[in-house]
């Protein structure tokens, strides 16, 4: 797996969890007996009333996962198999409305309401099995979906530098890679769960770092252990290509932006932030030959955009932000530039996500 230097300089954004489905908290707990019992499911028609509001999920990849002991990325950026996606569209296309985002900015501009129970399915990156395994089952149920894509990264061929760092810290000897200014080593030890935990910890400390700092760690980690990567690995985490793009537009897929190289906004200097969005925004279009309209804030949390990262938004001409802050969006006051997201994982079971669909400003 060759790296290339333009490859090198895409950033991108959260990384995934842990090797194994978290614990699940308490306030899940109690939500999934309340949908056995049946306590949900009767209530569903009074918070409809109520609280009426527009549920959003957010994805990365859906795969399958039947040889994740030898699978050489991150298995947490795995949302759903397909199977459990084709159980939760099937879910959708039965109990809720399953609405575009083009329906929600409609909404916003007053053009038309968004029905009862709506429901918007996204997701992130631009994985190739985006295209693969969950095209397929959205074209199956007719569910419209937006890709938000880091453009950047399209039909290159390389995996995201997020899936390149988790490569090397699932594969390097332990106490192996430093971080600038840290006297910690990683990954901390030889075991998975060691080894997921140091992934979890060197996330976080490049996505806080300026995208020039960042980088420079990540090609250094390259060259050095080059050696180590194995021919063909990137096929296990390959972008999305530009002919795939225009098939599943062509079907109805919505696609947005997600920034060109995928960084955390709001360590851009201004000039490097409006490029990140006018340029990927201009690619989309010249692409698609249609409007991007919508952006997905790559790494999505609280400390990934601000007010200077939505007005550089709405200079570019984007008319809805989204975050990757869970929680309900209110339909009688939906945030056009905080639109918060649900993320889905493995360890969603069904009972949750009957109630996540269902209550989810109770739910948050």
């Amino acid at each position: 797996m060759q790296l290339s230097s333009a490859v090198l300089h895409r950033d991108a954004a959260r990384s995934g969890f842990s090797e194994k489905p978290t614990r699940r908290g308490r306030i899940q707990q109690l939500i999934e007996a309340a949908a056995r019992l049946g306590v949900v499911r009767a209530i569903r028609p009074l918070h409809e009333r109520w609280r009426g509001s527009l549920r959003v999920l957010a994805y990365h990849r859906v795969m399958p996962t039947d040889a994740l002991d030898a699978y050489p990325f991150d298995p947490e950026l795995i949302s759903a198999t397909p199977a459990q996606f084709e159980w939760q569209m099937d879910y959708i296309r039965r109990h809720l409305k399953p609405v575009s985002l083009k329906d929600v900015l409609a909404h916003l501009d007053g053009e038309r309401a968004l029905p009862t129970g709506a429901v918007a399915v996204t997701f992130d990156d631009g994985f190739g099995d985006t295209y693969r395994y969950a095209f397929p089952i959205l074209k199956r149920y007719a569910i419209p979906a937006t890709i938000f894509l880091a453009t950047g990264y399209v039909d290159s061929g390389e995996p995201f530098w997020f899936e390149l760092v988790a490569y090397l810290i699932h594969r390097v000897e332990p106490h192996s890679l430093t971080v600038e200014n840290s006297v910690q080593r990683f990954p901390r030890g030889p075991s998975v769960s060691e080894r997921a935990q140091s992934l979890r910890r060197v996330q976080d400390m490049l996505k806080a770092m300026p995208q020039t700092r960042r980088t420079a760690i990540i090609s250094d980690w390259a060259r050095r252990y080059s050696a180590q990567i194995e021919h063909g690995a990137a096929g296990h985490s390959r972008p999305i290509s530009w002919a795939q793009v225009r098939e599943m537009a062509g079907a109805g897929i919505e696609f947005g932006s997600h920034s060109v190289t995928h960084p955390n906004l709001t360590q851009l200097a201004d000039a490097e932030l409006d490029w990140e969005l006018v340029e990927s925004k201009r690619v989309l279009q010249e692409r698609l030959q249609c409007e991007a309209r919508t952006l997905a804030y790559p790494i999505g949390t609280r400390s990934a955009f601000d007010a200077r990262v939505v007005a550089a938004a709405q200079r570019a001409g984007f008319q809805l932000g989204a975050s990757y802050i869970s929680g309900a969006n209110p339909l009688a006051q939906l945030d056009r530039f905080g639109l918060r997201r649900h993320g889905i994982g493995r360890g969603t079971t069904a009972h949750y996500f009957r109630a996540l669909t269902s209550l989810p400003s109770w739910v948050h």
